[in-house]
C-alpha cells in the first residue's frame, strides 16, 4: 500500500516569468509584423514612433485585462487609442493618404507622434498598480436604492414630455440626424453657434436618461430590492428607462459615442466581469467593435455617409479615424497661433452659458484647427491629448494624462465596493463614455458627459436614501483580518 502522499499529484509549479515572456514574445510579433507591412515599405521616423505606440497599448492593454480585478476604464483607453491613433496612422503615413484632403504637414508628423507616445507613457505611469485594491463598503450616503433610481427616471420622463415637442417631437427622433439638426434649426434652437438653449432642451434629457438606466441596472446588480413590490416598480422603472434611452439616445439621431456609450454603460451596469475568461473577452470585444464596427455606424447617419462608407482597411483612410491628422493640423495651429491656455476648455467646461452672456466663449478646438486648414466642413473630432497640447503646450500633455491614469485607477478601483455606489457609478459612466472624451473635441462632448455626471452626483448625494421602504438595507459586511500584501511571484501565479 503506498503513503497517502505517494497518491497525491506533485503540485504544479508557476513560474511567474513565463507568462511575461509569451506576452512579450506575442507583442514583438504583432509589432513585427505592423514593421514589415506598414513602415519597412517606406520607413518613416513617425512610423517608428507608431510602433512604438502600439507596443506600449497593446502592452497595457493585456496588464489591464489580467489584472486582480476588471478595470474598464483602463481597458476602454487602451483599447481606443491602439485603434485609433495606433494602427491607423501606420496606414496612412505609408500611402500618404490622410482622411481630409490639405497640404502636406509632414515636418509636424514627427510632432504629433510623439505627442502621443508621451502622452500613452504618462498615462500608463499614473495608471500602474502596485498592488490589488481590497473591497470596500460603500458608505450609506452614497449608495445606489432604487428610490434614486425611480427619481431620476421620472425627472427623465418629464423632461421628456416638456422638451420632445420643443425639439422636433418623437417621429425625427427616429428619422436620421440631419432630420434633427433640421428641426432644431427650425425651432430656433441654434443662434451663433450657442448651443445653451439647446443643451437645456435636448442635451440635459439624454444625458438625464442614461443615468437613469444605469442607476436601475445597477440595482439589478446589487439585489437590493425589499420584496416583491419593489421588484415590480423596479421593473416598471427601468422599462420606462430603457424606452426613454430609445427616444433619446438610439443610433438613428443621436451620434455613434453617445449610442454606444449608453449601450456600453448598460453591460458594465448589469455585468459584474469576475471571471478572466469574461474580461478578456470584452477587451477583444472592445478591439473588434472599435476596428470593425466603428466605422459601420455611419450607416445610421444619413444618406451621404451611407453612400460613402468604405470596409476592411479602407476604412482606416476615412475621417473616422482622422485623430493622427488632426493632432498634425493642432500642432501647426500651434505654432502659428499660439497656445490657447485653457481658453477652449473653461469654455467647454461653461457650456451651458448663453454666448450672449459671454462674447468672447471659445467654439470647440476642433471647429478652431480646422478652419485654420481652410476645410469646408469644420465639425471635427479633436484628441484629447492634441486639444491638451494646444491649450497647456507639450508639458501640459505630460503632468495631466499622468494624472488622467490616476484618476483611471481609482475609478477601476473604486468598482469592488459592495453594494454599489456612486463611485461604482462613476466607473461605469466614465468608462462608457470616455471614448467621446478621448476622440474631442471637448468642446463638442462635455455638453453631454457633463451633464450626466452632475446628474449622477447630485442624484445619488441629494436624494432621499430608503424612503420609500423600497430599498432593503445591506447585510453586515465583516472586515475580517487585513490581507497580507502579495508578493510578486503570487500576484503573477494568480494570474493563471
Amino acid at each position: 500500500m503506498r503513503p497517502p502522499d505517494a497518491a497525491r499529484p506533485a503540485p504544479r509549479i508557476r513560474r511567474p516569468g513565463s507568462r511575461a515572456l509569451v506576452v512579450t514574445g506575442a507583442v514583438l510579433a504583432v509589432v513585427t509584423v505592423l514593421g514589415v507591412t506598414t513602415v519597412l515599405p517606406r520607413p518613416t521616423v513617425a512610423g517608428a514612433l507608431g510602433l512604438v505606440v502600439v507596443a506600449v497599448c497593446l502592452t497595457a492593454l493585456y496588464q489591464a485585462t489580467r489584472s486582480p480585478s476588471f478595470s474598464p476604464v483602463s481597458v476602454t483607453f487602451w483599447a481606443f487609442v491602439t485603434v485609433w491613433v495606433g494602427f491607423a496612422p501606420l496606414l496612412q503615413i505609408r500611402d500618404r493618404r490622410l482622411p481630409w484632403p490639405d497640404l502636406p504637414l509632414d515636418q509636424y508628423y514627427v510632432s504629433a507622434q510623439v505627442i502621443l507616445l508621451f502622452a500613452v507613457l504618462a498615462y500608463w505611469a499614473g495608471n500602474t498598480r502596485r498592488r490589488p485594491a481590497p473591497r470596500s463598503s460603500t458608505p450609506p450616503r452614497t449608495r445606489i436604492t432604487v428610490e434614486k433610481a425611480l427619481a431620476v427616471t421620472a425627472t427623465a420622463a418629464v423632461l421628456a414630455v416638456v422638451c420632445l415637442p420643443m425639439t422636433g417631437g418623437l417621429a425625427v427622433r427616429f428619422g436620421s440626424r440631419d432630420d434633427l439638426q433640421r428641426a432644431i434649426a427650425e425651432a430656433g434652437l441654434k443662434s451663433r453657434q450657442d448651443l445653451a438653449l439647446l443643451g437645456l432642451l435636448s442635451t440635459f434629457p439624454a444625458a438625464v436618461a442614461a443615468i437613469a438606466l444605469v442607476l436601475c441596472l445597477l440595482c439589478w446588480r446589487s439585489r437590493n430590492v425589499a420584496g416583491p413590490k419593489a421588484r415590480w416598480v423596479l421593473v416598471g422603472t427601468t422599462a420606462t428607462a430603457v424606452l426613454l434611452n430609445v427616444v433619446y439616445n438610439n443610433p438613428l439621431s443621436a451620434n455613434r459615442f453617445t449610442a454606444f456609450g449608453v449601450l456600453l454603460a448598460a453591460g458594465l451596469a448589469i455585468v459584474r466581469f469576475e471571471r478572466q475568461r469574461w474580461r478578456t473577452l470584452f477587451s477583444l470585444g472592445m478591439l473588434t467593435g472599435l476596428a470593425v464596427l466603428y466605422p459601420l455606424a455611419n450607416l445610421f447617419r444619413n444618406e451621404r455617409s451611407r453612400g460613402d462608407l468604405r470596409l476592411g482597411l479602407d476604412a482606416y483612410y476615412t475621417w473616422d479615424f482622422d485623430g493622427f491628422q488632426q493632432t498634425v493640423n493642432a500642432v501647426y495651429y500651434a505654432r502659428v497661433h499660439g497656445h490657447s491656455w485653457g481658453h477652449h476648455l473653461v469654455s467647454a467646461l461653461l457650456f451651458w452659458v448663453p454666448r450672449s452672456w459671454w462674447e468672447g466663449k471659445a467654439i470647440p478646438a476642433g471647429n478652431a484647427v480646422a478652419a485654420s486648414r481652410g476645410y469646408s466642413f469644420q465639425n471635427l473630432a479633436l484628441p484629447f491629448w492634441a486639444e491638451t497640447y494646444l491649450e497647456f503646450a507639450f508639458v501640459g500633455v505630460v503632468v495631466l494624462f499622468f494624472f488622467y491614469g490616476r484618476l483611471a485607477r481609482r475609478l477601476d478601483r473604486a468598482l469592488t465596493a459592495t453594494p454599489a455606489g456612486l463611485g461604482t457609478a462613476l466607473t461605469v459612466t466614465f468608462a462608457a463614455f470616455q471614448i467621446g472624451l478621448l476622440r474631442g473635441p471637448l468642446g463638442a462632448q462635455i455638453p453631454f458627459v457633463g451633464a450626466a455626471f452632475a446628474v449622477l452626483v447630485v442624484a445619488v448625494l441629494a436624494l432621499p436614501d430608503r424612503g420609500w421602504r423600497l430599498t432593503r438595507p445591506p447585510p453586515p459586511v465583516d472586515p475580517g483580518p487585513p490581507a497580507a500584501a502579495p508578493t510578486g511571484a503570487e500576484e503573477m501565479a494568480s494570474h493563471d
